[in-house]
């Protein structure tokens, strides 16, 4: 082989080498419209979208810009309506695994409520008998100072006071509990009637499927 043949064949070798070594080649056109091929991206266009391309010119992917506010609130709105999605498929096996039939959803929604109903019942009588008790106590208050005007009454006993505040102290933390309570019996009257229309909006799609 002639040596200047030799020499090419080792140049064109080196070359390609460098080639394989070297990295990602970009594609990306300026604000005039024309179109630039680099190794790199300048900083100016880092907001912009490049192809990236292989060592023969094609392209194999691209590289996003830096994105707008509309961009990013869209792709974060994808990424919640996705993980809805996801939770949904997993509430709807939840559901399916659970009941066989509405009848066994409403057997438990009537046990659940009825728990609650006990509750409430409990902490309204409580109530009731606190209601009372602060009456009382707010009568006998009535005749000492700060609750008598009459500036000839006596300063109420410490321990009328004590029982007073914590008679009142009680009343507010059970009429809280009550209001929590009944709350709590709507929110589950609420979830339980979307696990029905759910379950057989499930088993509707499921007998079309069997069709």
């Amino acid at each position: 082989m002639r040596p200047n043949l030799i020499a090419f064949i080792a140049a064109a070798l080196v070359a390609l080498g460098t080639v394989a070594e070297a990295g990602p080649t970009y594609r990306w056109v300026d604000d005039q419209g024309v179109v630039h091929y680099g190794d790199r991206v300048p900083p100016e266009y880092a907001d912009q979208r490049s192809d990236v391309l292989n060592r023969h010119g094609v392209p194999v992917g691209s590289r996003d810009g830096l994105l707008s506010e509309e961009e990013r609130a869209a792709e974060q709105r994808e990424a919640e309506a996705q993980a809805e999605r996801i939770a949904q498929q997993r509430r709807d096996r939840v559901l399916l695994d659970t009941y066989i039939s509405v009848d066994e959803i409403r057997m438990l929604r009537d046990r659940r409520l009825e728990m609650l109903q006990a509750q409430l019942d409990v902490t309204a009588g409580t109530l009731e008998r606190l209601y009372q008790q602060l009456h009382e106590l707010e009568m006998l208050a009535a005749e000492y100072q700060p609750h008598n005007d009459d500036p000839d009454a006596p300063r109420i006993p410490d321990d009328l006071a004590n029982d007073l505040a914590s008679t009142q102290s009680s009343v507010l933390n059970y009429e809280r509990t009550l209001d929590n309570a009944r709350q709590e019996q709507a929110r589950v009257m609420e979830r339980f009637a979307e696990d029905i229309s759910r379950f057989e909006e499930l088993q509707a799609q499921r007998r079309t499927r069997l069709r």
